[in-house]
């Protein structure tokens, strides 16, 4: 499968509305991460709130953007 430019993918995020699901690839982008660091995040419990459908691991930007929005320090 073709990945992606990071910028389209960013602009789907952006435009889709706060319950759109995303693959890890997408969040990856988002985040400027590895889809591997998402992973480890995920086997140790922490990181984003994220759905199993079958084999599939989806995000909800919602959750994303409240994650993001943690990190801020003040």
């Amino acid at each position: 499968s073709t990945t992606l430019p990071r910028v389209q993918l960013l602009n789907e995020f952006d435009s889709a509305p706060y319950s759109a699901l995303f693959n890890q690839q997408t969040i990856a982008a988002v985040l400027n991460c590895s889809t591997q660091l998402l992973e480890r995040n995920r086997w140790a419990g922490s990181g984003i709130p994220y759905m199993k459908i079958g084999r599939k691991v989806l995000y909800r930007k919602s959750d994303v953007l409240d994650f993001i929005q943690q990190q801020t320090i003040h």
